[in-house]
């Protein structure tokens, strides 16, 4: 069906995350807001919008098609739709019962450095593994 997932930056260069634990990895995992389309025909920029309200709480001024991803192209057909937003505005999180996330902005240059060191690789972890 597909997915979106969403790089939500502040004016002041500050990129919001998420921490929760992922069972098919047995562990906690930093990550950008994500989730699965809930039909095939449903319009990637609203769910983008409801994941990203859903998960942190934020709603966004401006919205960016970064274009798609495609996580497992060797395995699976699924494509990712990435979309900036900015402009953002706090409200409350609208978690499922059992879903529990800790969220917060981190700079940049600070994500940046934690990717490159391999401690955040959802999405990254083919480059980690070959030094790019």
């Amino acid at each position: 069906m597909g997915a979106v997932c969403v790089v939500p930056v502040t004016g002041d260069g500050q990129v919001y995350m998420e921490r929760q634990f992922r069972y098919p990895l047995d562990s906690v995992i930093s990550e950008i807001p994500a989730g699965k389309l809930d039909s095939p025909d449903e319009d990637r920029l609203e769910a983008a919008k409801r994941e990203l309200r859903e998960e942190t709480g934020l709603t966004a001024e401006r919205w960016t098609d970064m274009g798609l991803y495609y996580p497992a192209a060797a395995y699976s057909n699924e494509k990712i739709t990435m979309y900036l937003a900015e402009g953002l505005h706090q409200g409350q999180q609208e978690l499922d019962d059992d879903e529990f996330l800790n969220v917060r902005a981190v700079p940049i240059a600070e994500l940046v450095d934690r990717i490159m060191a391999g401690e955040i690789t959802d999405g990254n972890q083919g480059l980690q593994r070959r030094g790019r």
